[in-house]
């Protein structure tokens, strides 16, 4: 990644010292980007030739720059829209995103929107959930959105225990998850300012859970009573 004359420049290559493959042009805001792919043309099903020059990583910088300055950002989190609200499972790599993102398909208690990450953006003065195309290891992706009613930090427990989480304990959480731009002073800063407005205004919960379905059972007994 380089910064020239108030352009972001990224280059992707197979090598440090190897011709890249792609090179990227944008502004910080994401008001002009130019991408120059010499990637080979991909072929779909009906043997149509595909130009596709936004791929990983790049199509995650784009969007971290794109949502920094229009009331957004990417979370590393699973998702699960239940009765028209989206819930958030967030957590490290290992806290258990896969697995609940498992057990909540299976048992069809909602509409899954991700097993790994998810957009949060304010739309109309309302924060709402969304799916991405970027699926984890249980390969789940949906092309949905609903308004955020909830975001739980994982954690793995001997048993199953839901404690709420203040809005300070639980934003020092969410820089770790949230995908920052650190090398931009400027839209890390809208990133994390949004962040903050994001868990004062939703409720956030720490969610120790076990790896079984009395950990979706639970869930869904707590998003009734709290209801």
């Amino acid at each position: 990644m380089y910064r020239h004359e108030g352009y972001f420049w990224l280059r992707l290559a197979a090598q440090p010292q190897a011709d890249p493959f792609l090179v990227a042009r944008f502004d910080p805001r994401l008001d002009d980007a130019t991408v120059y792919s010499g990637m080979p043309r991909l072929e779909d099903k009906n043997n149509v030739a595909l130009a596709h020059p936004v791929c990983l990583p790049l199509d995650q910088v784009l969007l971290m720059h794109f949502l920094a300055w229009r009331r957004g950002f990417l979370l590393h989190a699973a998702g699960l829209v239940v009765q028209q609200k989206a819930f958030l499972f967030t957590g490290s790599s290992g806290a258990g995103k896969s697995t609940i993102s498992r057990l909540l398909a299976e048992s069809k208690k909602g509409k899954p929107l991700s097993d790994e990450r998810v957009i949060v953006r304010e739309i109309e003065n309302v924060f709402h959930a969304f799916g991405t195309p970027w699926a984890g290891t249980e390969e789940i992706s949906g092309n949905c959105q609903a308004p955020l009613a909830g975001i739980f930090f994982l954690k793995h427990g001997k048993g199953n225990h839901i404690e709420r989480l203040d809005a300070c304990t639980a934003g020092d959480r969410m820089l770790s998850l949230a995908s920052i731009p650190w090398y931009d002073p400027d839209a890390a800063a809208a990133i994390i300012a949004f962040s903050k407005q994001v868990v004062a205004a939703v409720p956030c919960y720490e969610f120790s859970f076990t790896p079984d379905p009395s950990a979706v059972d639970f869930f869904c007994k707590f998003q009734k009573s709290a209801s």
